[in-house]
C-alpha cells in the first residue's frame, strides 16, 4: 500500500471513530459541549480549508482506482497460459479494487458524517429552544397565576367595597326615614303648639269678657 492510500485508510478510521463518537448516548451536556466546541472553534473553522482538499485528493485517487479497475477487468490477457502474467493480473485488480473500495468508502462516510453531524447540530438546537419555549411557557404560567391572584384580590376588594356602599346607602336611606319622621314630629308638635296658643287665648278672652 502507497502512502496516499495509507493515509485515506487512517482518514477512513478517524471517520469511523467519530461516526461512532456522534450516534453514541452520550449525556447530552457532553455532546452539546463538545459540538458547541466544534461548531464555534478557530481551529476548526481553519481546518476546513484543508479538509476539503483532502477530500478532493481523494475524489481524484476514487476516480483513478475506479478507471483503473475496469481498465484491468477490459483487458485481454494474450497469454492465459502464462501463470505469472496470470497471477500479476489478478494482483493487479486485487489491489485497484481495494484502492478503489477503500477511496470510495471513505468519500461515503464523509457524506454520511457530515449529514448526520448537521442533524445532531440541528437537534441540539431544537432541544435548546424548546427548553427556551418551556422556560417563557413556565414564567407566562406564572405571571398569569399572579395576574389571576391579583384579579381575584380585586375582584374581593370590589366586593368588600360594593357591600359597604350598600350598607351606607342603608344608612342613608334609615336617616332620610328618621329625618323625615322628625319634620313630621316637628311639624305636628307645632301644630299641636298653635291649637294650644289658639285655645289659651280664646280662654284668656273669655274670661276678659266674664268679669
Amino acid at each position: 500500500m502507497t502512502l496516499y492510500y495509507f493515509l485515506v485508510f487512517v482518514l477512513l478510521v478517524v471517520e469511523c471513530l467519530a461516526f461512532v463518537v456522534l450516534i453514541l448516548p452520550f449525556p447530552r451536556v457532553w455532546r452539546r459541549a463538545v459540538l458547541r466546541w466544534v461548531s464555534k472553534s478557530d481551529l476548526v473553522a481553519r481546518s476546513q480549508i484543508a479538509i476539503k482538499f483532502t477530500f478532493i485528493a481523494v475524489l481524484i485517487l476514487f476516480i483513478d482506482a475506479a478507471n483503473r479497475t475496469f481498465s484491468v477487468q477490459n483487458q485481454e490477457k494474450t497469454d492465459i497460459n502464462d501463470t505469472r502474467a496470470e497471477v500479476a493480473h489478478h494482483a493487479k485488480k486485487f489491489y485497484n479494487q481495494r484502492n478503489m473500495y477503500l477511496t470510495g468508502f471513505t468519500l461515503f462516510l464523509s457524506l454520511i458524517l457530515n449529514r448526520t453531524y448537521v442533524l445532531v447540530v440541528e437537534l441540539l438546537a431544537a432541544e435548546d429552544n424548546l427548553e427556551v419555549i418551556k422556560k417563557q411557557a413556565s414564567n407566562q404560567s406564572k405571571e398569569q397565576l399572579r395576574f389571576g391572584e391579583i384579579e381575584e384580590r380585586m375582584r374581593n376588594e370590589i366586593e368588600a367595597l360594593s357591600k359597604e356602599l350598600e350598607e351606607e346607602k342603608k344608612k342613608e336611606r334609615d336617616f332620610e326615614t328618621l329625618k323625615k319622621q322628625a319634620n313630621q314630629q316637628a311639624d305636628e308638635y307645632n301644630r299641636l303648639a298653635d291649637e294650644y296658643n289658639s285655645l289659651e287665648r280664646q280662654g284668656s278672652s273669655e274670661s276678659k269678657k266674664t268679669s
